[in-house]
């Protein structure tokens, strides 16, 4: 998508340095809530979720050094299940999904059964982007911005060059 957004029709939402303000913030609110565990486990939705899933997991390991991180990159096919790379067992852990952007939140409680039936301690997301249209009730429990956008109004987050990260709508 990024290739067909011509520069006069996008509208920058953030640039490279302010991802990586809101990026250290989310793992600053993730490292207080999880002062007390010994293991993390940040599951990134797709590519871009899972890039942004390594970044959070790079901060936390600085804040919080003594505390295990793993990282678990989670892929949807058309009938939107979930496979997770490693296979990972989400019982008695504490897990933190991540994603660019979330839109109408169907494809994460796709993926957040799939995590709950497996009695995991606890669940949390963390957006780079939260839309204000979502049609399935997901809680964004750590944001980097809140747009309030229109339907037909796209927020896309690029990441293909890692030095000029940027999220804009379209």
């Amino acid at each position: 998508m990024a290739d067909l957004v011509k520069p006069q029709d996008k509208t920058p939402i953030l640039d490279h340095h302010a991802i990586g303000v809101k990026i250290e913030r989310m793992a600053c609110e993730i490292c207080e809530k999880h002062t007390e565990s010994s293991e993390i486990t940040i599951c990134g939705m797709n590519s871009r979720g899972f890039y942004l899933a390594g970044e959070l997991g790079k901060q936390v390991l600085q804040i919080l050094p003594e505390v295990a991180v793993n990282l678990v990159q989670v892929t949807t096919n058309t009938n939107l299940e979930p496979s997770f790379s490693p296979l990972t067992d989400f019982k008695s852990r504490n897990v933190v999904v991540v994603d660019d952007v979330i839109n109408t939140g169907k494809t994460l409680m796709h993926v957040l059964k799939v995590i709950f039936d497996q009695d995991p301690n606890s669940i949390e997301t963390a957006f780079l982007a939260k839309r204000e249209h979502r049609s399935y009730p997901v809680k964004a429990d750590y944001v980097g911005v809140s747009l309030a956008t229109t339907l037909q109004e796209h927020v896309y987050f690029d990441n293909s060059n890692p030095n000029e990260l940027e999220v804009y709508l379209c």
